[in-house]
């Protein structure tokens, strides 16, 4: 075995639940990337894991880019559908089709992450086939929860997280400053 070639990760596998952006450039896709931030950023505290943006990619699932959490598997890759966390995510997610789909990555550390599955968002729309993401990639990103937020003032998670995506109505520059990109 050449000593040139990198090995796979020895400890924990790395989960990556991968929910792609909508356009940043429509009020309705900042709206809707707003809600599924504000969704995400509640769901970090009962995860305790790590929650940032994914610059946008060359392929055109990920484009506009993507919100991840990462955290160690802890699971076998088979009962990944049966997680009560993935189904609350995905449940809030389709109650107004925030996105099209979100991709579930296994990531051991080099080369590219395993595509673990496709979870359907909105039923009706054309669902880009699974970017390949090498592991570099899939690590990096822009921290989406730079302050910990006190218990007794999670209503301010909470809230947002509970109002429809009509009701949001980020300026350009609370967009910008969460997401980076202008309207």
């Amino acid at each position: 075995m050449s000593t040139e070639k990198q090995q796979q990760y020895q400890g924990y596998r790395m989960l990556t639940v991968v929910v792609p952006l909508n356009p940043h450039n429509t009020l309705k896709g900042r709206q809707c990337n707003m809600k599924m931030h504000h969704l995400m950023r509640l769901r970090t505290y009962s995860l305790r894991c790590h929650y940032y943006r994914m610059a946008p990619q060359p392929n055109a699932a990920l484009r506009h880019g993507a919100l991840c959490f990462r955290f160690r598997r802890q699971f076998k890759k088979e009962a990944l559908p049966g997680q009560d966390w993935l189904t609350e995510l995905t449940e809030k997610l389709q109650g107004e089709k925030l996105c099209p789909c979100v991709y579930v990555y296994d990531d051991g550390g080099v080369g590219d992450a395993e595509h673990l599955g496709t979870i359907c968002i909105a039923p009706h729309t054309a669902i880009p086939v699974a970017p390949t993401i090498c592991s570099a990639v899939i690590r990096t990103g822009t921290d989406m929860n730079p302050t910990h937020v006190p218990h007794f003032a999670r209503q301010m998670l909470i809230i947002p997280a509970k109002m429809p995506v009509e009701a949001l109505h980020p300026t350009e520059e609370s967009y910008r400053e969460w997401f980076g990109f202008s309207g």
